[in-house]
């Protein structure tokens, strides 16, 4: 299964995820498995923005990364996105964060995502698909993952909504 984080803080926030869902179901070679509940976080990146949603979608995919890549990047495209600001507003980020316990580094994909372990708004949604999904090169679940991202003083996130 590849994991997927979605992202944003601009415009309508809720019917982007919503029709970002949609596309990703149609790519061909991609099935829908699972949604992970929507959650709010502030923004890492430049002060000022709007706080972020979040959420998660597990997908099962004969693609290969780069190629569901790509993928992930056109869907951001026909959404406005943009990348002129580090960390900065968006309309959609589209994140591959694992994908069938592979492991890879290049300039292009890292698997899994070389943050993710370190972000609350990653792993709570990731949390709501896997618990129990093993990071391969660290080797400890997605649960334990979240509960050391709490313990070092990051905030849970709260209040998850269905969409």
């Amino acid at each position: 299964m590849a994991f997927i984080a979605l992202g944003g803080n601009v415009g309508d926030v809720l019917r982007t995820f919503q029709a970002a869902r949609e596309e990703l179901a149609v790519v061909p070679g991609c099935r829908l498995a699972a949604s992970s509940l929507l959650y709010a976080s502030p923004p890492l990146g430049p002060p000022g923005q709007p706080d972020y949603h979040n959420a998660m979608v597990g997908i099962v995919t004969a693609l290969q990364p780069r190629t569901l890549l790509h993928e992930l990047q056109r869907i951001e495209d026909r959404h406005g996105r943009t990348r002129d600001v580090r960390w900065g507003p968006r309309t959609l980020d589209l994140d591959l964060i694992a994908m069938d316990g592979m492991m890879t580094d290049g300039a292009e994909l890292t698997l899994p995502h070389p943050e993710m372990h370190a972000r609350v708004f990653v792993l709570q949604p990731l949390c709501d698909l896997a618990p129990e999904w093993q990071h391969p090169r660290m080797k400890q679940t997605a649960h334990a993952l979240l509960e050391a991202c709490i313990r070092s003083g990051q905030a849970g996130l709260e209040n998850g909504t269905p969409w």
